[in-house]
């Protein structure tokens, strides 16, 4: 082995956080939710909560629209208009008006204070993602943004977990997810994270089986606590 090769082993990171760029960070399912909602009334579907729910909220909008419309029983064509309704409104907002959580900021700062990595990841396309973390002085903090190669209908799943680690070159440490729904806390269960969980209005009647925590909010629990917990020092 190098010397360049033991220096890098010495120094790689042995755990990381991560955390959801659109629905932990800028809380947007909202957002979807009633962009959506306005979509879909042109189709005369009546958009609750609970359908939305019900849909399994895709962050690909076609798909989510789609979904939607099928569950009203009503056809999923002609649709392009809706989607670029959605695709709009959640750019406006993840351009001009998201703001970071607290909760979240606080638990960042700390765990940079402990010498371990942050890590986003997103469903956005790259140059929305980008603007986001702009808007949420992410990057100025420091919080690396991995977007993934594919986003599936239903997304993150296990595989995408490992195949985002991977792209981070974070496969073997300690992993502490921040996730908002079921589908993303089971991916990174099984992937072998340890999981905080902060459902919304949409997801809170999720099973999160296997979370080391549910909160409503990150303000809920100091910083230290959470670490404590989860990374194991």
């Amino acid at each position: 082995m190098s010397n360049v090769e033991k220096t890098e082993k010495k120094t790689r990171a042995t755990h990381a956080l991560i955390f959801e760029l659109e629905y932990v960070a800028a809380k947007t399912r909202a957002v979807e939710y009633e962009a959506i909602k306005s979509a879909v009334s042109t189709k005369g579907v009546e958009l609750t909560p609970v359908l939305f729910s019900r849909s399994g909220m895709s962050p690909i909008h076609r798909a989510a629209i789609t979904d939607v419309l099928t569950l009203a029983g009503k056809k999923a064509d002609a649709i392009e208009k809706a989607v670029g309704e959605v695709d709009k409104s959640v750019a406006d907002y993840c351009e001009n008006q998201a703001v970071l959580d607290k909760g979240l900021e606080k638990l960042i700062k700390a765990t940079m204070e402990r010498g371990i990595p942050v890590i986003t990841f997103t469903a956005l396309p790259q140059n929305l993602a980008e603007k986001l973390m702009a808007r949420t002085g992410l990057d100025k903090l420091g919080v690396e943004l991995v977007v993934p190669e594919e986003v599936k209908e239903s997304f993150p799943r296990a595989d995408d977990w490992l195949k985002m680690l991977k792209q981070c070159n974070k496969e073997h440490v300690t992993l502490v997810a921040v996730v908002s729904s079921q589908v993303a806390c089971k991916g990174a269960l099984t992937a072998g994270a340890a999981c905080i969980v902060v459902p919304d209005a949409y997801t809170s009647f999720q099973d999160f089986g296997g979370a080391m925590m549910v909160l409503d909010s990150l303000e809920d629990e100091k910083p230290d606590t959470i670490l404590d917990m989860t990374l194991r020092m």
